[in-house]
């Protein structure tokens, strides 16, 4: 086994095979969202900013809508298997995402997984309202992201022993162009494996499902 390994891993769209808050604003918030989300694609503003003003677009929901859409969210199948390959050999695994931890642990408690790491923007979700918090931003962050993957990256990265690990990130989009380039392993799709193309010639890697990443890990035993 790879020693000193830490994976990592965004969510929507790598995770689970479409965006989560792309598709829950789709099918329900007031259609001002999507200028809210150009402005954010143009970068004149931060994620943080565009999912605070989106998330103030919904009508009043109820639990069992919110349970329904859930429900109609997939993952990638062999995530489960590559997750439980990871736990049995004791390789650290963190789920970074600029969505929100509400989705993120229901949708994985569908498919058996109750005790992942998670670094995530929260929801709160009280009489039909929601409300957001973002306890991983960072001042400092290029992108004024509501989680600063490469601070949790770099923060997660180390341990009480090792210096630096070496870092293995899968992705997918936007979120993850500013921590591409400070990991040692790369494997992208979407928009990141374009985007990276013309950032990085080494240990970047196409991939459609986890099986090749764990495939990947093996080999370096």
């Amino acid at each position: 086994m790879m020693k000193n390994l830490v994976v990592f891993s965004d969510f929507d769209g790598t995770i689970t095979k479409e965006d989560t808050l792309n598709k829950f604003l789709r099918v329900y918030a007031d259609k001002k969202w999507l200028e809210i989300e150009d402005k954010w694609l143009n970068g004149e503003i931060g994620s943080k900013e565009c999912i605070e003003e989106q998330m103030k677009l919904f009508p009043e929901m109820t639990e069992e809508i919110l349970d329904n859409f859930i429900d109609s969210i997939e993952i990638d199948e062999t995530f489960p298997a590559f997750y439980n390959y990871l736990k049995e050999n004791n390789i650290d695994f963190y789920i970074v995402s600029d969505g929100f931890d509400y989705f993120i642990k229901k949708i994985l408690k569908r498919y058996g997984i109750s005790d992942a790491k998670i670094f995530s923007n929260k929801l709160e979700f009280k009489n039909g309202t929601f409300y957001t918090y973002f306890p991983n931003t960072n001042d400092k962050c290029r992108r004024k992201s509501g989680v600063c993957k490469c601070s949790v990256v770099e923060h997660n990265r180390k341990s009480n022993t090792i210096v630096t690990n070496r870092v293995l990130y899968a992705g997918d989009g936007l979120s993850d162009f500013c921590v591409s380039d400070m990991v040692d392993f790369l494997f992208a799709k979407g928009s990141l494996l374009e985007y990276c193309k013309n950032t990085r010639n080494d240990n970047l890697i196409g991939f459609d499902s986890f099986d090749e990443i764990k495939e990947f890990i093996k080999k370096y035993k």
